[in-house]
């Protein structure tokens, strides 16, 4: 009880009561929604020296608890029958549907059906990608659409694009190098000895002057990378889209194979399980194959720059992360951003068609050039494309390093366009789809 020389007021009583005053912000605003969605009001109780205690009641048991206050009476406890202990009388609160249960996107996640991983699934994801090539499709439909939960806090996260990469540098040329930032960080998301060969870990990163905060699911053969996600929990945070994930940030050295579980979406997980069963295989999905291409900015020369890597929970055009090669597909502007995107977006379908052996057509980079309007950066790299293929009609791309300089050049200068049309455009049609279930 607190002695108080003023009343405090709904808001301030309320969380009182619930135990938040001296909570997070995001923690209070969900205490506060308890109140809406169980009809409950904070009631004050004072004695005669001014101090003051608040509990919540339904509007109909106030004049009732009025009554009862003028008489000496005993308070009771009550406890279920089998008077669990705390930490067993909320043993559902680690299930998706529990946790997700009064958030934005409780509809969506009530349709669909969840399984905790276990060791029999972790052992199917470790499978040699050198072994098993096709493994690389079968990972990222397995991971798509999974829910992960820190058991402690009760946040929950909903995989909505994730890039799958190699540990293997012979087999992924944009294999994650091991970070040397010291013990304060997470350096790697290989799985530590006794980590059940699965790991849960955020990375930070440095880009020229920004640390990036990167969420990544960690095998012995691969890692992945969360690229679009929401917030399972409440009703307030937007959907996060593009590398960094700061809605739900696991802590270096926080015993993540015991603190947060990952729920596997049913239905992808036997998606991937048909998936692997098939010969020949060489996309995650039979179509789009652009969009199963990761945001990459480098190695535009190498064979797995054009592997499908990229699964997406959604598949709509602004349903799903752009990229250096998608950006240009799905807007009518004719600026640098879109004419530099369909150059790599023409490098990579010739190399999705015709392998090792695609070439550039120049009559491909002559009619993109016609179509700029201004005099840019990305022009000018348009102008040193053209001078690569001196009397040739077509230049190789793979293993073409003047080529991929270039092509480097024009997906640095695409970064900007990237990040806006995902804030302005993508992550709005993610929330207004997430909630049309």
């Amino acid at each position: 009880m607190d002695n108080c020389n003023f009343r405090r007021t709904y808001d301030q009583a309320f969380l009182y009561a619930m135990g938040e005053t001296n909570r997070s912000g995001q923690s209070k605003k969900r205490a506060l929604m308890f109140a809406d969605f169980y009809d409950v009001v904070p009631v004050a109780i004072t004695d005669e020296d001014g101090n003051e205690i608040d509990v919540i009641m339904s509007p109909s048991h106030i004049e009732q608890f009025q009554t009862m206050l003028a008489k000496p009476t005993q308070l009771t406890l009550r406890r279920p029958v089998q008077d669990l202990s705390p930490e067993n009388i909320f043993r559902t609160c680690d299930t998706v549907n529990s946790i997700g249960e009064f958030g934005a996107i409780s509809q969506y996640l009530t349709k669909r059906h969840y399984t905790e991983l276990n060791k029999d699934m972790i052992e199917i994801l470790n499978q040699d990608w050198e072994i098993k090539p096709r493994q690389r499709f079968v990972v990222a439909r397995a991971l798509i659409g999974s829910v992960i939960i820190n058991t402690e806090n009760h946040h929950g996260l909903l995989i909505l694009a994730l890039e799958v990469y190699g540990r293997d540098p012979n087999i992924d040329s944009h294999a994650e190098q091991r970070s040397s930032t010291g013990s304060t960080r997470q350096s790697t998301s290989v799985p530590s000895l006794g980590h059940n060969d699965f790991e849960i870990c955020t990375m930070h990163q440095t880009e020229g002057k920004n640390i990036s905060m990167k969420l990544i699911l960690g095998t012995h053969p691969f890692n992945a990378l969360v690229t679009a996600s929401a917030r399972i929990d409440n009703l307030v945070d937007q959907p996060e889209c593009g590398p960094n994930t700061v809605n739900f940030v696991v802590p270096p050295h926080s015993h993540s194979h015991l603190k947060y579980k990952l729920y596997l979406d049913s239905q992808s997980w036997s998606d991937s399980l048909t998936l692997g069963e098939k010969t020949n295989l060489d996309s995650i999905y039979t179509h789009s194959r652009l969009m199963q291409l990761r945001q990459l900015k480098t190695r535009f020369h190498e064979l797995d720059t054009y592997s499908s890597s990229r699964s997406t929970l959604f598949h709509g055009y602004l349903q799903q992360p752009m990229t250096v090669f998608t950006y240009g597909k799905g807007t009518t502007s004719i600026n640098s951003g879109a004419l530099s995107s369909r150059l790599l977006a023409t490098l990579a379908t010739s190399v999705m068609r015709d392998g090792e052996s695609a070439r550039l057509a120049k009559n491909s980079v002559e009619k993109l050039l016609s179509e700029f309007t201004k005099e840019t950066k990305a022009k000018l790299v348009f102008l040193r494309i053209l001078q690569l293929f001196d009397d040739n009609d077509n230049i190789p791309i793979i293993g073409n390093s003047d080529l991929n300089s270039l092509a480097e050049e024009l997906a640095t200068l695409l970064a900007p366009y990237i990040s806006t049309a995902n804030k302005k455009s993508v992550i709005p049609s993610l929330a207004d789809h997430l909630k049309s279930y």
